[in-house]
C-alpha cells in the first residue's frame, strides 16, 4: 500500500483548495449574470462582467448554446413565443416586432447589436407608468422586448453574433429556460409556464411590477391560434 508523504498531502490539499475557489468563483460569475428582466427601468445598463476567472465558462457556454437549439425546435415552444410577442404588444398595428422598441418611438435599423449598445437609441421614459418610475428609462427593445443589460447576458451565453429575429429567438428562449419553464410549454401547461415567467416580463398577470398586464384568457388564446398545444 502506497504511503502518502507530507509533500504530497500538502499538494493534493491545495489542489482541493484551489478546486473550491474556482467553483465558488463560476457561482459568483452565474449569479452577477441572473440579471431580471422586464419593459422597466435599467439600473445596471451598461454593466457586464468578464468571467476570466470561471474555468468553466466555455462549457456552460456550449451547454446553453445546446439547451436553446434543442428547444427552439418545439411546435409549443415557437408558440409560446408569440404568446410573449402578445403580450409585450410588439406586432401591435403590423409593425415587424424583431424592430419594435419601447414605446413605439423607435424603430430599429440595424440588427447589428442590440440598439442600445449600437447607440441607435437610448431608450423612452417611463415615468407615465407612476411615481416609481420618475427618472427612469426602459431599453426594452426587440420581439420580447429585451433590456440592454439582460441581452448582453444573454448574447455573453449564448455567443450570440448579433440582434438578428434568430438570436432575439434563441435569447427569449434561453431566458424560460432560466425560469424552468421549458418542461411546462412541452406538456401544455401554459398557465404554470407564464407563472414562471411573469418576473421576466412584466405584461405577464401576476408580474407586479405596477405595469398594464394581460388576461390569462387572451394570452392562452395567442398560444393556441398559434399552433400551441394544451395539456
Amino acid at each position: 500500500m502506497a504511503v502518502m508523504t507530507p509533500t504530497r498531502a500538502a499538494i493534493i490539499g491545495a489542489a482541493i483548495i484551489g478546486g473550491a475557489w474556482m467553483l465558488a468563483r463560476a457561482a459568483d460569475q452565474a449569479a452577477a449574470y441572473d440579471v431580471q428582466d422586464a419593459p422597466s427601468a435599467d439600473p445596471a445598463e451598461g454593466s457586464t462582467v468578464l468571467d476570466f476567472a470561471n474555468p468553466w465558462g466555455a462549457i456552460e457556454r456550449q451547454y446553453d448554446a445546446h439547451q436553446t437549439e434543442a428547444a427552439m425546435s418545439s411546435t409549443n415552444t415557437a408558440a409560446f413565443l408569440t404568446l410573449i410577442d402578445y403580450s409585450e404588444g410588439t406586432s401591435k398595428g403590423g409593425r415587424d416586432p424583431y424592430r419594435t422598441c419601447y414605446g413605439y418611438r423607435h424603430t430599429i435599423n440595424s440588427f447589428a447589436d442590440h440598439p442600445a449598445v449600437t447607440g441607435e437609441w437610448s431608450g423612452e421614459s417611463i415615468a407615465n407608468l407612476g411615481p416609481q418610475y420618475a427618472g427612469q428609462v426602459s431599453t426594452a427593445a426587440g420581439r420580447y422586448q429585451i433590456i440592454k443589460p439582460t441581452w448582453l447576458m444573454c448574447k455573453r451565453a449564448l455567443n450570440l453574433p448579433d440582434f438578428s429575429p434568430d438570436s432575439q429567438d434563441k435569447a427569449a428562449v434561453y431566458l424560460i429556460r432560466k425560469r424552468g419553464a421549458l418542461d411546462a410549454i412541452e406538456a401544455g401547461r401554459v398557465a404554470e409556464a407564464v407563472a414562471k415567467c411573469r418576473q421576466e416580463w412584466a405584461s405577464l398577470p401576476g408580474a407586479g411590477y405596477g405595469q398594464p398586464e394581460r388576461r390569462l384568457t387572451a394570452l392562452i388564446d395567442a398560444y393556441t391560434n398559434a399552433g400551441g398545444v394544451l395539456a
